[in-house]
């Protein structure tokens, strides 16, 4: 790009036009490029919907269930009848929403430096699924109720055999394509 500038000097009172070039050195590329691999994307951390349920049995054994682990995670997020709400999801979000703010500008800074979008958003969908376990750990959510502490013999909410924690993952998804994390423990 080229501009041209007419400078007049304010003590001589004279004219002169001024050439200045505008060289592009990559940035613009490294712009169109972060718009095509960014467009549509998406970062999903929670219950994948294809998860399954576990209950513990009788002698305390772990065993499968055939409910959908994310019709119980909703459960808990929103509450239902008598069950109180405790939000591990959007609690977590809403809590640390600077930091995620914070975080989806070094996508695109790491993605301008080399660290490439792929990996910026893995590391983005790592922090946040982090935080999500984070909250069902640390909490703080409504006490069970005395029924739910004689059966699980815990009080700590939506803590009993760690399946719900283990679960929480993140997908990065663009166009209609997903691309599954598993959880690293």
């Amino acid at each position: 790009m080229r501009y041209v500038y007419r400078a007049c000097g304010y003590e001589t009172g004279r004219c002169d036009m001024s050439r200045v070039e505008d060289k592009d050195l990559g940035l613009n590329r490294i712009i169109r490029t972060l718009n095509k691999d960014l467009d549509g994307v998406v970062v999903k951390v929670g219950v994948q919907a294809k998860d399954k349920a576990v209950r513990r049995g009788k002698g305390g054994s772990i065993r499968n269930t055939d409910q959908p682990l994310a019709v119980i995670a909703a459960v808990h997020e929103f509450g239902l009848d008598d069950m109180p709400q405790r939000s591990f999801l959007r609690s977590a979000y809403d809590e640390n929403l600077p930091m995620i703010d914070k975080m989806i500008q070094r996508v695109a800074n790491g993605a301008v430096f080399g660290l490439g979008t792929n990996a910026a958003l893995n590391k983005l969908g790592n922090v946040v699924q982090g935080m999500v376990q984070r909250k069902i750990v640390d909490g703080p959510f409504v006490p069970n109720s005395p029924a739910t502490i004689k059966r699980k013999k815990s009080s700590k909410p939506l803590i009993d055999t760690g399946h719900l924690r283990q679960s929480i993952r993140y997908v990065i998804e663009k166009g209609g394509s997903e691309a599954y994390h598993r959880p690293t423990l």
